[in-house]
């Protein structure tokens, strides 16, 4: 659901710079691929968009950096997560240097290069970032009061990926209590806030499941 929105949002974004007709057609096609699911179809359409923007506008453009972050998020789905990591950490070289580090933008970025992190199993470097997240998201809600609401569930779904991902690190310490208890904070928040695609909470309740198996 959140790449889902991300796309949809990030298109508005993405004709604020937009001039090429040709670099909008292949975005609209990642989109259409991407909600139909054929991620395969969706990152071809992507890497077309990616070349197209580093001729308009160069490696070091925010347009550029969202069409890298996509394609991360395309490899994400594709399961090809040590290169998802790479687009990631090259997105936030190119937004650090362009807009403010206590910026949403931002934390997204980071929030995805955890997940890909997490996916490899490193989860310890995961965490590192997950506080990074949750910092900046703390301070983007104190300075802007006027979009708490949406800023407010990002934030917790954020959270939620923290304790997920903290209670997998308590698992390979053998600590399963613990763990048990971050999972069930991570499911209350995704029950709370998650909107129809349920995927990641169907995931963690699969996790919850194999860890009661261990307790027991």
């Amino acid at each position: 659901m959140r790449i889902i929105l991300f796309f949809l949002f990030s298109f508005y974004n993405f004709y604020l710079y937009s001039q090429s007709t040709d670099l909008k057609k292949e975005y609209k096609l990642t989109n259409k691929y991407f909600k139909e699911k054929k991620f395969n179809e969706a990152l071809s359409s992507n890497e077309k968009a990616l070349k197209l923007s580093l001729k308009e506008f160069g490696l070091t453009h925010l347009t550029t950096a969202t069409l890298l972050e996509n394609k991360g998020r395309l490899l994400l789905e594709l399961n090809e997560y040590k290169d998802a990591e790479m687009q990631f950490r090259e997105v936030l070289v190119i937004r650090n240097s362009l807009i403010d580090n206590y910026n949403p933008d931002i934390a997204e970025a980071l929030n995805y290069l955890a997940l890909s992190l997490r996916k490899q199993n490193k989860l310890k470097e995961a965490i590192t970032e997950h506080n990074k997240v949750l910092n900046i998201m703390s301070n983007v809600i104190a300075n802007n009061p006027g979009q708490i609401s949406e800023l407010s569930r990002r934030s917790a779904l954020y959270r939620a990926r923290a304790y997920q991902t903290k209670g997998q690190l308590l698992i390979t310490e053998g600590n399963y209590s613990e763990a048990e208890g971050n999972f069930n904070i991570a499911e209350k928040i995704f029950e709370r806030t998650l909107g129809n695609n349920k995927k990641e909470l169907e995931l963690l309740k699969v996790e919850i499941e194999k860890l009661k198996e261990k307790i027991n």
